[in-house]
């Protein structure tokens, strides 16, 4: 019988180093290659900006149609073409495929990356569930509200129809439950400790409120708690990669929460709770802002540091909200190209792909909305936010 070699003095103590080295020198090739590999694919199909000036310039939505046709939304388009037409249509195939694409993000992501990935998807399980409760006090059908949902989230349509047809609060609150971003928020998991029990209160008068937005806003702010913290639990660039992304929509949510609480009258000591968190700014510093305005040095200083200055500028000058939102949101594209294009295998790239994808969507159903307005087309291009540079 052959007796192993007795191993070199040291060589225990040596391959624990010996082996996390090669796990550092081997990990990103092997574990995001491929699906980087395959997101840049799915990259080159996004819709360019000459696409999307033919949809402005497109004079119904039947000659929409046609134009996404040659897209990759196609197969949303020809599924749903009998059920659906016009507006509906197109704004239902966009959300059905942005859906498609989310979970087929999902499918080649590795591991680690999918707690981050679904908790970015999860702010569309906080937009599906306030469509679908203001619906309920709309007294409005599921049917009408459909093309507006987008099952990119963990709640699917099956029990979103339950919760608009649900007798009561406690009827929301089981079918929210089932879902995995329900049960997540009921058990605690968003790192608020109050979170559970206020909003199990919000829900169950749900039907009885004078206003349904405190829930609204709190499904909003726990679905930027769950985000947050699942980019921590990622590690070195990874993690700065896609909490720069997430600072930047909270610092750009915060922003245009407090301008349009102030432009409603909303009392300084009130806006507190509509923060999210996640933000670059302390929400002592929001406050600030609630009280003195956007000329204050903190957030000149934000502005400069996130391109926002000379929106902000526009801003003071004629008080557009809506202007000051899409300047930003240009911004952030333009933030999310880089961060796709210059990350190189990692988390970076997928969830930079995803955020521009949604602003695609974004994109589109504002083409849509302002054409059934007949806004002209300069006010129109004004609105959009290009994910090509």
């Amino acid at each position: 019988m052959n007796t192993p070699s007795p191993s070199p003095p040291g060589a225990a103590s040596m391959a624990g180093p010996l082996l996390r080295i090669g796990s550092l020198l081997s990990f990103r090739p092997l574990v995001y290659g491929y699906s980087n590999a395959r997101v840049h694919g799915l990259y080159s199909r996004f819709l360019t900006p000459d696409q999307l000036h033919s949809l402005m310039a497109a004079p119904a939505p039947e000659a929409m149609v046609e134009l996404l046709e040659r897209t990759s939304y196609r197969e949303d388009l020809v599924a749903l073409s009998l059920h659906f037409k016009g507006d509906d249509l197109i704004e239902l195939a966009v959300s059905r495929h942005f859906a498609r694409f989310s979970r087929l993000l999902l499918s080649f992501s590795p591991a680690e990356a999918r707690p981050v990935l679904t908790a970015l998807l999860g702010r569309w399980d906080a937009h599906n569930l306030k469509v679908v409760l203001l619906a309920r006090r709309q007294k409005k059908t599921f049917e009408q509200i459909l093309p507006y949902l987008v099952l990119a989230g963990s709640i699917s349509e099956s029990a979103l129809r339950a919760a608009h047809t649900a007798k009561d609060g406690e009827e929301v609150l089981h079918i929210l439950r089932t879902s995995p971003a329900g049960r997540a928020v009921m058990e605690g998991q968003s790192g608020d400790p109050h979170a559970a029990e206020r909003l199990r209160r919000l829900i169950l008068s749900l039907d009885s409120a004078e206003t349904l937005q405190p829930l609204l806003d709190e499904l909003y702010r726990l679905i930027y708690l769950f985000a947050m913290r699942a980019s921590g639990s990622l590690s070195g660039s990874d993690m700065e990669e896609v909490s720069r992304l997430l600072r930047r929509q909270a610092d750009e949510k915060n922003l245009s929460t407090i301008l349009r609480l102030r432009a409603v009258g909303v009392k300084p000591s009130e806006m507190r709770h509509y923060l999210v968190p996640g933000s670059s700014m302390p929400a002592s510093r929001w406050m600030e802002l609630a009280q003195g305005g956007p000329d204050l040095p903190a957030i000149q200083h934000l502005a400069f540091r996130l391109g926002w200055t000379q929106a902000l500028k526009a801003y003071a000058s004629d008080s557009s909200l809506p202007k000051l939102e899409a300047a930003m949101a240009r911004l952030s594209a333009t933030e999310g190209v880089r961060t796709f294009r210059r990350a190189q295998l990692s988390v970076g790239v997928l969830a930079g792909a995803l955020l521009l994808k949604e602003q695609e969507m974004a994109n589109i159903r504002k083409i849509v909305r302002a054409k059934a307005l007949g806004l002209p087309a300069a006010e129109i291009e004004n609105m959009l936010v290009h994910a090509h540079s």
